[in-house]
């Protein structure tokens, strides 16, 4: 059963998405909040499997509520729910960790595909803006500041480490600090195991999974990660991701 959390300050909307997931055996609605500090307290609590979180919020945005229930539920997965179509937005979401990004026009089935896909840990965008996005990215290896340019802040080009369940033994995956970034986007070529290992993160294995599949040492997994997020450019697995989908 995927365990869902509903944020959106809007009851009605609240209440519509709830009487859509509730009409699926395998989707559970645990929790609803109504803004960004009742979406802490309820993910900190249930640690829902997805959490369904609406953009424009009184108290936070979206984009500030994902940083916050990522840092009390680590092992959940956001999925950005607005009305707003701004390509911009997508490319925050994904920054803040967000694993998927729908608008409210969307129909119920595919709002239940997109639920699943990030019960799965795939990535989900809507197909009108594909092609904005591969253009976008194609341009990441070209200039390390033009993804600063999609977020309208330099603050887009920081590197931080992405949060890990903790619980689990799996070490952080540290990304690229922002004082020893290299000055070009432009990729190095993957080892056979690195792309081996980018598979199956691709298919949503963690590293102790890796190393069991292709029985090797978890650390040598979190070392061959490290690398393959040092040659993409990426800060994390979202982005590496992206990054080989365009260039494949």
């Amino acid at each position: 059963m995927v365990n869902i959390l509903v944020v959106d300050d809007h009851s009605l909307m609240r209440r519509a998405v709830r009487e859509v997931v509730e009409k699926e055996s395998d989707l559970s609605v645990v929790a609803e909040a109504s803004n960004g500090q009742e979406a802490e307290l309820q993910a900190a609590e249930t640690q829902p499997d997805v959490i369904l979180m609406d953009v424009d919020m009184p108290d936070c945005n979206g984009f500030e509520a994902t940083e916050r229930v990522l840092a009390c539920s680590p092992n959940s997965r956001v999925v950005i729910f607005t009305a707003n179509h701004q390509e911009q937005h997508l490319f925050q979401a994904i920054q803040k960790g967000a694993m998927g990004y729908i608008t409210k026009d969307i129909e119920p089935e595919a709002l239940v595909h997109a639920l699943r896909c990030a019960a799965r840990n795939d990535l989900c965008i809507p197909g009108a803006f594909a092609s904005q996005v591969l253009t976008h990215l194609r341009s990441l290896w070209k200039s390390p500041a033009t993804y600063a340019n999609l977020l309208g802040s330099t603050a887009a080009v920081s590197y931080r480490t992405p949060r890990r369940p903790t619980s689990t033994h799996e070490p952080s995956e540290p990304s690229l600090d922002p004082q020893t970034a290299p000055s070009t986007a432009t990729p190095r070529p993957l080892t056979d195991r690195e792309r081996q290992i980018l598979d199956l993160m691709r298919k949503g294995r963690k590293n102790r999974e890796i190393a069991g599949e292709l029985c090797i040492a978890e650390s040598t997994v979190h070392k061959h990660v490290q690398n393959i997020f040092e040659k993409l450019h990426a800060r994390n697995r979202t982005e590496a991701i992206y990054l080989t989908s365009v260039e494949s």
